[in-house]
């Protein structure tokens, strides 16, 4: 089952940001979403799941976002105990690695 109660903190270190980012995923009326905010940007990242696979405790998935139309990101998030790993791979700026996100 994957966590959709909580929020995760997690440290990102990429040419285009450097800080935390708190993330969660939303589901209702069967399908999941995602919502992340990066603190400290002047921007939001919308972000809508458009195809979902659930093992376990582990989201494998396709979103969009506004900030880039027309092209797909790319997540895969494991949630355990009171952490989150993976990663979004975002065209234009590459794979983000999600590592030890801690539940909030």
């Amino acid at each position: 089952m994957i966590d959709t109660t909580n929020k995760y903190k997690a440290k990102i270190n990429n040419m285009f940001f450097k800080g935390d980012a708190v993330f969660g995923i939303t589901y209702s009326d069967e399908k999941y979403g995602m919502e992340i905010d990066l603190e400290g940007a002047d921007f939001d990242m919308p972000v809508e799941i458009i195809e979902a696979e659930v093992e376990d405790t582990t989201l494998i998935a396709k979103a969009t976002t506004s900030l880039l139309p027309e092209k797909t990101i790319d997540l895969t998030l494991t949630f355990e105990d009171d952490k989150c790993n993976g990663f979004l791979k975002i065209p234009f700026i590459g794979k983000i690695k999600i590592k030890d996100a801690i539940k909030l």
